[in-house]
């Protein structure tokens, strides 16, 4: 079987769809409307860990049920899902944009024309 590549441009395109929607929709859940990293941070201080810690935890969980599956495909186990692997990809995918935004932010505070202690205040 072949993949054509007209079928993989519907797919991007049905994707990048997906994942504005669930930034939009999830970044005002979780982060409110001024700051899109908020939820990182909000519970980095409350745990006392980096926001970065905390991103890997949640996106490790996608992760997670996605190599499940992997394992689970090559065993022949079959199990029910409560969300469909498809989710999870469009998940990881905004997690790793998400983690991009941390990292721009990060080079932010390198850069040498950004005032390191308003942008440090910021990250914590």
């Amino acid at each position: 079987m072949k993949y054509p590549h007209d079928r993989y441009n519907r797919l991007l395109k049905e994707t990048f769809g997906e994942i504005l929607k669930l930034s939009e929709l999830k970044g005002g859940e979780y982060a409110g409307d001024d700051d899109r990293l908020a939820n990182f941070r909000r519970n980095a201080t409350a745990l006392g860990l980096l926001p970065e810690q905390v991103w890997a935890v949640y996106c490790a969980k996608h992760w997670d049920a996605i190599i499940q599956f992997v394992h689970d495909l090559g065993s022949g186990k079959e199990r029910k899902r409560l969300e469909s692997l498809s989710s999870r990809v469009d998940d990881i995918i905004v997690y790793m944009l998400l983690f991009k935004a941390m990292l721009d932010e990060r080079e932010q505070i390198s850069s040498p024309k950004a005032d390191v202690n308003v942008l440090a205040k910021e990250l914590v």
